[in-house]
């Protein structure tokens, strides 16, 4: 492939929440990059993956789900979600493919957002395996006739089905220009993060009600062992797990602490995974009440402001 053919750009995956675009960009980039739980409002901040291949090179953006903000949490994610969609060369917009046969106002703000941009759109119909294929169409109809798609691509990402031509949509489309990413990276996302969010993906997978919405994770303390070959042969982990009421550390520790030590056994076993070697993990639960609107704590939890640099 010469390079006056190469095709690089960025690419935001865009939606409500619970929408897949975790799922989409864990399929596409084929390890666990992003956290995918079966509750809404996951993501909390840009993601970005590089994902490349002898054609392209593609940017990804995982932009937290478009959602009616309550709290000043909820408002950082919302303009990180409008950041990605205005400053990128497409917007890949996920709909759901049991939506109603209208346009319901998130979408609409998401294209009109990209729109008023000029910024591409893609519009991908996620969850095809779970309807039948005479319930695309009329939804294809409504979208494509609010906007000019460049694309629409039925997919599944749960089963990684129409992704290739979702890729292939996505190559047509992004400008002929060289790498922007040189240094062989895949992603912005550390090890230290990918452990909180590890952490922070357990409390949500095995606490059913409200108390994950109020959780945050702060990595305190990270320090690698290496043996006498310089391999890293050991991770030793602290990490705080912010809670906003008292009894909401009284459920995570559980009782006799059980369920912190379930949480600690399913978090380790992860972590070690992605780092390739042990991991000692020690977690702390602390009380921060009503951290989700104190700048200062949402600043020291990386919550406050985010953009698309590399």
């Amino acid at each position: 492939m010469t390079n006056n053919s190469f095709k690089c750009g960025f690419v935001t995956l865009a939606g409500r929440t619970n929408i897949g675009k975790s799922t989409l960009l864990n399929q596409i980039m084929q390890t666990e990059i992003a956290i995918a739980t079966h509750k809404p409002q996951t993501t909390r901040h840009l993601i970005k993956a590089i994902y490349q291949d002898e054609e392209s090179q593609i940017i990804f953006i995982d932009s937290p789900g478009m959602h009616i903000a309550t709290d000043q949490l909820g408002r950082n994610m919302r303009k990180a979600a409008s950041v990605a969609i205005q400053e990128t060369d497409i917007v890949v917009l996920m709909i759901d493919a049991r939506s109603e046969f209208e346009i319901n106002k998130i979408e609409k703000q998401i294209i009109d957002l990209a729109i008023s941009s000029k910024i591409n759109l893609i519009l991908a119909i996620n969850k095809i395996d779970l309807v039948t294929k005479s319930r695309i169409l009329p939804l294809i109809r409504e979208y494509v006739s609010y906007a000019d798609f460049k694309a629409v691509v039925p997919i599944s990402a749960k089963y990684n089905d129409g992704i290739d031509l979702l890729l292939a949509e996505i190559k047509n489309i992004l400008p002929i220009n060289s790498p922007l990413i040189v240094d062989g990276s895949y992603t912005d996302q550390t090890e230290k993060i990918l452990a909180a969010e590890y952490i922070r993906a357990e409390i949500i997978d095995q606490i059913s009600d409200e108390i994950p919405y109020g959780v945050a994770i702060k990595i305190e303390e990270f320090n690698e062992i290496f043996n006498l070959d310089n391999k890293r042969e050991r991770v030793q982990i602290h990490a705080a797990i912010f809670v906003e009421q008292e009894n909401h550390k009284m459920i995570l520790l559980g009782k006799n602490g059980r369920q912190i030590v379930a949480l600690g056994k399913a978090s380790r076993k992860r972590i070690s995974e992605m780092l390739d070697c042990p991991c000692d993990l020690m977690l702390f639960v602390k009380v921060r009440t009503d951290w989700r609107n104190k700048y200062s704590q949402l600043k020291e939890l990386g919550y406050s402001s985010q953009d698309l640099s590399l």
